[in-house]
């Protein structure tokens, strides 16, 4: 009987292992089509390292720079990569800013192309027109806002 009961067990052991091992096996795959977080997205990562370099620039100036290549003047240990990562094209950057409609502030730097499940990160900027403090924030946005933005 005691022989039976440790064939009993090994074999439950050995089933018990090959569901752990099995299960080990499976990940879960996000779909192509899943919206790409602002945690985990280089192209987001590197606007927000921009946001940065433009409110410094903001106040040491009290206004935006002209292009992108003014940046520099702030003496960054390392110049800042001013492309998305993923499509390899420069951003834009339109100081005026773009309307963006249902969004606070004004479009001022986006990818070139909707590279990111047919949507684009942007940065909007707000308060500089009203005379207050100029504020940033990374957005991620369907190609047809920043299309049809005049």
């Amino acid at each position: 009987m005691r022989s039976s009961s440790r064939n009993l067990a090994a074999v439950a052991l050995a089933v018990a292992l090959a569901i752990v091992l099995a299960a080990a096996g499976c990940r879960t795959v996000a779909p192509e089509d899943r919206r790409p977080s602002v945690r985990m997205d280089a192209c987001a990562e590197r606007l927000h390292d921009a946001c940065g370099q433009l409110l410094l620039y903001y106040s040491l100036h009290q206004r935006l720079p002209e292009t992108l290549d003014a940046l520099a003047t702030l003496g960054a240990p390392a110049p800042l990569p001013l492309v998305c990562p993923v499509s390899g094209k420069p951003y834009v950057y339109r100081p005026e800013g773009l309307a963006v409609p249902a969004q606070p502030g004004r479009l001022v730097l986006y990818d070139a192309e909707p590279s990111h499940s047919g949507m684009r990160w942007g940065v909007l900027v707000g308060g500089a027109e009203e005379g207050k403090r100029l504020t940033t924030r990374v957005v991620l946005l369907p190609d047809n806002a920043v299309s049809a933005a005049p």
